[in-house]
Order: C-alpha cells, then structure tokens, then sequence
C-alpha cells in the first residue's frame, strides 16, 4: 500500500554543457524503513526542457507509463505523480528566466506503509473508536455543575522582558 508519493527538485545553474537545458527524472521506490537500502531509482529519464515547453499543456509524461504495470504502485498514484510533476515542472519554468541554461532533476519516490505499521495503525485507529465511544456512553448521564464565580481567568503578563 503506497503511504505518499513524495517530489523533490534540484536546479544546478552550472551544469554540464550536455545537461543544459535538460529535465532529468529518477523514480524510486521506498519499500522498507531504510532509505538508503531502496533508493535505487527503478526509472531514470531524461527529456529537453523545450520538448515540455512547446506542449506542456497536453504533455503526458509517457515516460512514467511503464509504472502502472509495476503491481506495488497503484494507477492512481502513477496519475497524481504526473500531474505534481507537470504543476511542478511548469512552475519551475515560469520562474526560471534562464531556464535553457539550467538543469532540473527531479525525484519522484513512493514510499510504501509496512503490513506491520499498517496493522498498528489500524489497531489504534480501533481502539481509539471503541475507548471513545465508551467514554462517551459512560459519560452520557454524566452532567459537571460549573461554578463560573469561582473562575478567574488571568490575563497573560506580556510585559515579562524589560530593556
């Protein structure tokens, strides 16, 4: 079960002169509580930043299409990590002036629950249900007198640091 699809981007304003004016793309998989184990990117590609420019309203990022074969990911993860790529990557262009002297990378990691952290969750989310729901019966008849001349409110001292 995918927890998140994290995006994260770099921009190097020097790149090499064959990494200019590219958009570089790594996809990972984050399958265990030990990243550096799994941040082997599963995907990596790498496209002009001018290809996306010129059709970047009806680009598909095709690229990622070879995901929604992968039975760990879910298709409607594989969509929501399109659509923040491309909000992303056109963000980024719109704000780069220079945009043909820069290279982007981008890394795309999904990162999965574990069947163990899924039961504790679920066995708190139970638990939280049912320990609510019987303080709330126990509670029902249950009715505490305020007594509001006995309560002061004081006012906070905002004057505490003098110069």
């Amino acid at each position: 079960m995918v927890e998140k699809v994290s995006i994260k981007h770099e921009i190097n304003y020097n790149p090499k002169p064959e990494d200019a004016g590219r958009i570089k793309v790594y996809v990972s998989i984050l399958m265990s509580e030990d990243p550096i184990r799994d941040r082997r990117p599963i995907l990596t590609f790498s496209l002009p930043a001018k290809e996306f420019r010129d059709s970047f309203p009806s680009y598909r990022w095709e690229q990622l299409n070879c995901l929604e074969d992968d039975e760990r990911i879910d298709v409607s993860q594989v969509d929501l990590a399109r659509r923040e790529l491309s909000r992303l990557v056109t963000h980024l262009m719109l704000y780069l002036h220079n945009y043909q002297d820069c290279a982007l990378s981008i890394y795309i990691t999904f990162k999965f629950i574990s069947r163990t952290r899924v039961r504790i969750l679920e066995q708190c989310v139970l638990s939280e249900m049912t320990t609510t729901s019987r303080i709330f019966e126990d509670e029902k008849d249950m009715w505490l007198p305020v007594d509001e001349s006995v309560m002061g409110i004081e006012e906070p001292n905002w004057n505490i640091f003098h110069l």
